[in-house]
């Protein structure tokens, strides 16, 4: 079972960058408050600030940025873990599980008797491996060294995931001078590494797994045991929690000076409305950049808010007119969570609503830039792409840089298979105009993923998961590319992190089981999927997991059979009492399916079931009936989906009987053997015809 891959429909309601204010620098408007001007541009220089290329906990003094598993102190870099923890050690350290223990050892030759075919006994030289210190006198003993073991259970339970390392120094001796000419003597220099005051010229940090006594103690000779996510401060020797860099720390103590910053972006928006209750355009940026917050009823309220103004003129009518539209853009949007949350009756309930909302404005306002995209939106959403692409063509005719219809835009190419055309929109269109388009990148991911790119996909879903942390579909996304490639792990700690943004969304739920079922926690697992099924019934293929689970980990026979049964009724709509007649009938229907192909293809002889896959390629490259013309290709195509279709459906019915006469055969025989009575008295299961 596979989780579905989700296009940032909802998520695309955000603008891809706030809509500016037309107030040019040391000029204002007129009719507008010039404090709330001032604190739009104040708004708008938060909300619009450039994208970093990493972390803001990342990022040096001189703008650079400090590689995976580093974090910034200011003109330098510290490490806070090993490198396999690179990737989590910033973003989720507790999902960096360190379990193996450092140990050292050396190969020695030992001596052996051993007896030879003759029956002598001989005397042989064998390399083993013994324990070994790997510093002597200050010195790292080079033949010493360092592996890796499992750690006692007790041992990692009580300290946790822990790294530590060695502070030591290189010392490389000059080669040896020849004493007759002077010159170096060809060779490899002699190397030597020594410990090391941390700070001190040449001393560096070698990260390593801890060994079970430095977890039990708390101490080490060299670094450590510090945490996933703590460096090694130099002056000190100890491990300590990484701080913003003073470079991107805002005066809030936020570390939010580096990237865009919608909170204060939010503060200012909402001092502009204060100032002047009839500045629609900070109604509207104030409303965005809660959407960008994931507060999405605090952004329907900034927009209701702006619709409740009474406008003065045309121009107003027409922001009030924009107003409604934002409305029905974010039930829209609303109404995309709740399909994902397997809500369809509220999400068509809201869609209904956007759409009579957009409608009242289409007959005041044709070319109302927002309300077209809010239709596209909807028709998108309805899987009419025809419609969906003539309402982009209206937005787009007024603002050609609106990167909400061009997200569509991109959508529709992504929905119609043009993966090159969609990338071409979403790369160099979406996110030229505004790099911080989170919806732009998830998207993208979208079409590499199609585009066969898990690689650049994956980098794109990070993108948009760092630029909006609300982010649900690049998660869901991320973590269906972690489940493909078997890392449960990854993909866990995505729908996990989805969950906490929304509880009940489905995907999130299924996927999360899912990777708890990879990771060896089928009760989990179980409770995860008992939940999907409960809110979203017709999820049949969650029965199946169920069923496996609870023979396979619990041996719960009774439950099991009841999901196979469930199974057979709900997705194959077959009783189970009468499961194995309606397979064989099936089976009638398929080889009299098949028959009828071959009588139409020409085909002489007859074809045994045994042979139809490997005499099937032969048969349909049978040259074609030439009077039938497109007749009877069309007749050819029927007959060939009708096998295929009725032989998959036998399949799958027999499988599962075959699997409820497996369990209640195995339920007989372990009643008879309880019973005393012998195995051979049951009768026998009906073998699956």
């Amino acid at each position: 079972m596979k989780t579905r891959l989700l296009v940032a429909v909802a998520a695309a309601s955000l603008s891809a960058a706030l809509p500016v204010c037309p107030v040019v620098a040391q000029e204002y408007l007129g009719g507008i408050d010039n404090k709330a001007q001032d604190a739009m541009r104040a708004g708008l220089s938060h909300a619009l600030r450039a994208v970093p290329k990493c972390s803001p906990y990342r990022i040096l003094d001189n703008g650079g940025c400090c590689p995976s598993g580093f974090v910034s102190i200011g003109a330098s870099c510290e490490r806070i873990g090993p490198n396999q923890c690179a990737e989590l050690a910033l973003e989720n350290p507790e999902a960096c599980v360190l379990d193996r223990c450092a140990t050292y050892v050396k190969t020695e030759k030992k001596k052996e008797k051993i007896k030879t075919e003759e029956g002598k006994e001989e005397e042989v030289e064998k390399d083993v491996e013994v324990p070994c210190e790997p510093w002597v006198a200050g010195k790292r003993d080079l033949a010493c060294e360092l592996d890796t073991k499992k750690c006692d259970d007790k041992v990692f339970k009580a300290a946790g995931s822990r790294w530590c390392g060695d502070w030591m120094k290189k010392l490389e001796a000059p080669p040896a001078a020849d004493a007759g000419d002077g010159k170096a003597v060809p060779g490899t220099p002699n190397v030597e590494y020594i410990r090391c005051k941390p700070g001190t010229e040449g001393c560096e940090l070698i990260p390593r797994e801890c060994s079970e006594k430095e977890l039990e103690s708390g101490s080490s000779d060299g670094a450590g045991p510090c945490k996933v996510g703590e460096y090694i401060d130099k002056s000190t020797n100890k491990c300590s929690k990484y701080e913003c860099p003073a470079v991107c720390k805002a005066s809030d103590g936020r570390c939010s000076k580096c990237e865009p910053d919608y909170v204060s972006a939010v503060q200012e928006f909402s001092r502009a409305v204060d100032a002047d209750k009839r500045f629609y355009e900070a109604y509207f940026n104030l409303g965005m950049a809660y959407e960008r917050l994931g507060k999405y009823d605090d952004a329907r309220k900034a927009y209701e808010a702006a619709k409740s103004i009474e406008p003065r003129d045309d121009r107003e009518k027409g922001l009030q007119l924009s107003a409604q539209a934002y409305i029905a853009r974010s039930l829209l949007a609303q109404a995309q969570r709740y399909i994902e949350a397997g809500e369809t009756a509220k999400a068509h309930a809201l869609g209904e609503q956007a759409k009579g909302i957009c409608d009242s404005i289409l007959g005041q306002d044709p070319d109302n830039a927002m309300n077209n995209v809010a239709l596209a939106l909807y028709w998108l959403q309805q899987d009419d792409l025809k419609l969906a692409a003539e309402f982009v063509r209206k937005a787009l005719r007024v603002n050609r840089e609106d990167t909400i219809a061009l997200n569509i835009r991109g959508l529709i190419n992504l929905k119609q298979g043009k993966y090159d055309i969609a990338r071409w929109i979403l790369e160099e269109k979406v996110l030229q105009i505004d790099p911080a388009n989170a919806e732009g990148w998830a998207n993208l991911g979208m079409v590499y993923v199609n585009l066969g790119d898990q690689a650049r996909a994956v980098v794109a879903f990070k993108n948009a998961v760092q630029l909006n942390k609300s982010s649900v579909s690049a998660r869901l996304n991320l973590g269906a590319i972690y489940l493909e490639y078997l890392n449960y792990r990854d993909a866990a700690r995505a729908y996990k992190q989805a969950l906490e943004l929304e509880r009940d969304n489905l995907e999130a739920l299924t996927g999360y089981a899912l990777a708890l079922e990879g990771l060896r926690e089928p009760k989990e697992a179980a409770n995860y999927y008992e939940r999907v099924l409960a809110k979203d019934p017709k999820r049949h293929a969650i029965l199946v997991r169920l069923a496996i689970i609870y023979y396979k980990y619990f041996n719960d026979s009774a439950k099991a059979t009841a999901k196979w049964k469930a199974y057979l009724k709900e997705a194959l709509d077959t009783e189970p009492d009468s499961a194995q007649a309606v397979a064989d009938k099936l089976k009638a229907d398929r080889d009299g399916a098949r028959e009828a192909l071959r009588v139409h293809m020409g085909f002489k002889k007859p074809i045994p079931n045994p042979d139809w896959d490997k005499t099937l390629p032969a048969l349909l490259a049978m040259p074609a009936n030439k009077k039938g013309g497109t007749d009877w290709l069309a007749k050819k195509a029927e007959l060939l989906k009708k096998t295929k279709d009725l032989d998959l459906r036998w399949k799958n019915l027999i499988a599962i009987v075959s699997r409820i006469q497996e369990i209640e055969q195995s339920k007989l025989l372990e009643k008879q053997a309880k019973e005393g009575q012998p195995k051979d008295s049951a009768p026998p299961a009906e073998a699956p015809k």
